[in-house]
């Protein structure tokens, strides 16, 4: 049953409604992480070392302009929907709903390998574009098939996921006694015939580890935008881009696969440096505000991704509540950008944010 959304302020808010509704293993997938969970609490505590410095006297006062352009395409607010699996966890829709909330909010939703829905189903089901999450199995001619999904229905760009090859050590789900439902499915893997028979307890078909080879054979295979997901070295970043990729996303996978991973702020800044605007620069991990989207774009990025946060809205109500997510970040984001002295998310350089220690420093000079 739908919860309703009137009340809830904050993504914190919306993060508390979520739990309470689901059920405890349900609730220990979407949110866990690996092993001790430092690194999913590490990605939203290092916003709070990032300070932020205002303009005197800067700006217009009109609304702000919070478009941004990604890969050509122009999107009204600087937040893209990461993708995550399987959806049908938290809403019979699924990702329908959350595909068709990123077109009601103009933006992009990526959709996973892993899907619930098929892919076909989820373009079919929206007039916008939709970016494909590549996770490669068992083999590269199966990879190939995978590709050739995406691209019949019509995928704008592939984002190849390079951080999640090996299952990881989440306990807190082991803890919890996550199976994966009988109502979940996996409809790509079912039209690739990777997965057959019953589905996994766990939500996880094996993988296939991925190679710097395997990233430059992807590139030959197809004319669509490479985004790589899963950077945090700016040397990985540098080979990344001299392969071909068109894009990055700094990421940990949510703190989901190695406990004690670098938190994606931390990893942006200098990974934006080493691209030096040669390609796109996207985060993820740990924001749970429009502040820090602001945030992320003063380190650098050109946009950032939403995992968690839009799940909580999908599970209270559907399309309705995804939407409801980025109404709010959206607010967020006007705000800051006003309280900062600027017009635009353009507006925003590194001038605007100092990290927690650069900034005790510079007050004891």
């Amino acid at each position: 049953m739908a919860r309703e959304l009137s009340g809830l302020l904050t993504l914190t808010d919306y993060e508390q409604a979520a739990e309470s509704l689901l059920d405890a293993a349900c609730w220990a997938y979407v949110a866990g992480g690996a092993d001790t969970q430092l690194t999913v609490r590490a990605n939203t505590e290092a916003f709070d070392q990032v300070w932020l410095r205002p303009r005197a006297l800067g700006g217009t006062g009109v609304k702000p302009d919070t478009s941004v352009t990604v890969l050509g395409q122009r999107l009204a607010l600087p937040v893209l929907l990461a993708p995550t699996s399987p959806q049908r966890l938290l809403h019979e829709d699924a990702e329908i709903a959350t595909a068709r909330a990123a077109e009601s909010a103009g933006t992009v939703s990526i959709v996973s390998t892993d899907s619930h829905y098929a892919f076909s189903d989820v373009t079919g089901a929206v007039a916008s574009d939709s970016w494909f999450q590549l996770y490669a199995y068992r083999s590269r001619d199966d990879v190939a098939a995978t590709i050739a999904l995406a691209e019949d229905a019509g995928a704008t760009a592939l984002v190849v996921t390079v951080d999640a090859s090996y299952a990881a050590r989440r306990i807190g789900t082991r803890r919890a006694g996550f199976r994966t439902p009988g109502h979940v499915d996996f409809g790509n893997l079912r039209a690739l015939g990777v997965l057959t028979g019953d589905i996994p307890d766990g939500a996880r078909i094996e993988r296939l580890p991925l190679t710097w080879d395997d990233l430059e054979w992807i590139r030959s295979r197809t004319r669509l935008p490479i985004v790589v997901k899963g950077v945090l070295r700016a040397e990985d970043a540098e080979h990344c881009v001299a392969l071909g990729a068109d894009g990055l996303i700094v990421s940990n996978h949510g703190g989901r696969q190695l406990d004690g991973a670098v938190p994606s702020l931390v990893a942006l800044e200098q990974v934006a440096a080493a691209v030096a605007g040669r390609a796109l620069v996207l985060m993820d991990g740990g924001i749970r505000s429009g502040v820090h989207v602001v945030k992320a774009l003063a380190y650098g990025a050109d946009a950032v991704c939403v995992g968690r946060p839009y799940l909580w809205g999908l599970g209270l109500a559907g399309q309705q509540g995804v939407e409801a997510v980025l109404d709010l970040l959206r607010s967020e984001i006007e705000d800051t950008l006003l309280q900062l002295g600027a017009d635009s998310v353009a507006d925003i350089g590194p001038d605007f944010a100092v990290s927690a220690h650069r900034a005790t420093r510079l007050g004891a000079s």
